[in-house]
């Protein structure tokens, strides 16, 4: 698995991993903190390797949308 954004709060970071779980690219969000905050290193979202291209673009498609 591969970070391909990094996200300040958790919350951000797992509504990426929401939309990347609904178009069927599994993700996991990593990031150590206090509650909701991700702390100095933010909150990592990571997908499998091969999976890189299509994630990059769910995510730019979501960031459109919004």
């Amino acid at each position: 698995m591969k970070a391909i954004r990094s996200y300040s709060t958790r919350f951000d970071a797992d509504l990426g991993r929401i939309a990347l779980e609904g178009a069927g690219i599994p993700a996991m969000v990593l990031g150590v903190g206090m509650g909701m905050e991700g702390g100095i290193a933010g909150v990592q979202l990571l997908v499998p390797d091969d999976q890189i291209d299509a994630a990059l673009k769910v995510l730019k498609d979501l960031q459109e949308r919004s």
